[in-house]
C-alpha cells in the first residue's frame, strides 16, 4: 500500500484541529523518509542547490568583510586647495573667506608659504635641501574643514570638482575621494549581488519544480487513485509540498557547510594578508542569524517550487482532454 492510501485507511483524529496537525505531521515524516530512502539519487540535484545557494551567500559574506575594512579606513574630512604661485596674498584671504562661507564647510584656513615652510622644517629631515632652493617654492594653501553630515552625503565629490574647476587653485588634495569612491563602488557591487542572489534564487525553483514534476511522474497512478477515492488537492499536493521543503533545507544547510568550508580556508591566507599591512583583520563568517536567513530561504524555496510543480500538474488534471 503506498503512503497516500495508508494516509486514507488511517482513521484520522476526531478534533478537526488534532485532525489538521496529524495529517501535517505525517506528510512531513513521509517525505522526509521518502527523501532519505534514496539519498543518492538526489545527490546531483542537492548539489546544484548547494551551489545556487552558496554563491550568494559567499557574495553577502564577501560585502559584510569589506564593509567593516572600509568602516575602519578614517581619513581626515579636510580639502587642501594648493594655489597657482602667481596667487597673492589678498587674492588668497578672499578665497578663503568666500570658500568658508558655503554651507558644506565648517572651517576654513589659510596657510602661507611660511608657514608651510616652517611646517615642513619640523617634520622633516631635509632641512639642508631647502637651503638650495633658494626662495621659498610652497604656495598659498586653502584648508576647508566639512561640516559631518556634508561627508556622509552625495555633495562632497561634486564640490571637490567645483573646487577644482578654480582658476586660482592648482591642485585640490582630498584624502576622503578615494574611500567615498570605494564605498559607492561597493554599494554597486551590493546591488549586483542581489540580482545576482535573485537570478540564482530562480534557478533553486526551477530546479526543485522540476524535480518535484518528475517524482509526481513517477507517483501518478497513485495521485490518480487516491483522487478517485475522494482526496482532494490539498491532501495531493502536501507530500510533495514536503519533499520541496526538504530538498531546499537540506540544500541549504549543504550551502551553509560550504560556505563555512570556504572561510575556514580562506582565513589563513587573510590574515598572513592583513598582518603584512599591520592590521588584525579577520575573515567573518555566517552569523548564526545569516544561517538561519539561508536555511530559511532554502526551505521557502523548495517548498514555492514544490507548489508551482503541483499546482500545475492538479490543473492539467482537471481540465477537460
Amino acid at each position: 500500500m503506498t503512503d497516500n492510501q495508508t494516509h486514507a485507511a488511517i482513521e484520522l483524529p476526531a478534533s478537526p484541529l488534532r485532525a489538521w496537525a496529524w495529517s501535517h505531521g505525517y506528510g512531513l515524516l513521509s517525505s522526509l523518509g521518502r527523501f532519505v530512502r534514496n539519498p543518492l539519487s538526489h545527490l546531483l540535484t542537492l548539489g546544484v542547490l548547494a551551489l545556487a545557494l552558496a554563491l550568494p551567500s559567499i557574495g553577502g559574506l564577501v560585502m559584510k568583510n569589506l564593509r567593516t575594512v572600509s568602516s575602519a579606513l578614517t581619513q581626515p574630512g579636510d580639502i587642501s586647495l594648493f594655489l597657482r604661485s602667481e596667487i597673492t596674498l589678498e587674492r588668497a584671504q578672499a578665497l578663503q573667506a568666500e570658500l568658508g562661507e558655503s554651507k558644506l564647510v565648517a572651517k576654513s584656513d589659510l596657510t602661507t608659504p611660511e608657514e608651510g615652510l616652517a611646517e615642513f622644517r619640523e617634520s622633516t629631515r631635509f632641512t639642508d635641501a631647502l637651503e638650495l632652493v633658494g626662495e621659498n617654492p610652497l604656495p598659498y594653501v586653502v584648508v576647508l574643514s566639512l561640516e559631518s553630515d556634508t561627508l556622509r552625503s552625495a555633495q562632497v565629490l561634486p564640490f571637490v570638482e567645483q573646487l577644482r574647476a578654480l582658476n586660482e587653485v592648482e591642485i585640490v588634495q582630498f584624502d576622503q575621494e578615494w574611500l567615498l569612491r570605494l564605498k559607492s563602488m561597493l554599494a554597486l557591487a551590493e546591488r549586483l549581488v542581489w540580482v545576482i542572489g535573485v537570478l540564482l534564487a530562480l534557478t533553486v525553483l526551477l530546479v526543485i519544480g522540476n524535480t518535484i514534476r518528475l517524482e509526481i511522474g513517477a507517483r501518478a497512478d497513485e495521485i490518480q487513485i487516491t483522487r478517485l477515492i475522494g482526496a482532494t488537492n490539498a491532501f495531493v499536493r502536501r507530500p510533495f509540498l514536503y519533499s520541496g521543503f526538504w530538498f531546499g533545507a537540506c540544500g541549504a544547510l549543504l550551502a551553509i557547510a560550504l560556505v563555512a568550508i570556504a572561510v575556514h580556508l580562506l582565513q589563513p591566507v587573510v590574515q598572513d594578508f592583513a598582518r603584512s599591512y599591520g592590521s588584525a583583520f579577520q575573515l567573518q563568517g555566517l552569523s548564526v542569524a545569516e544561517a538561519l536567513n539561508v536555511l530559511a530561504a532554502g526551505a521557502l524555496l523548495g517548498w514555492l517550487g514544490a507548489l508551482m510543480a503541483t499546482t500545475q500538474h492538479l490543473r492539467r488534471a482537471e481540465s477537460p482532454d
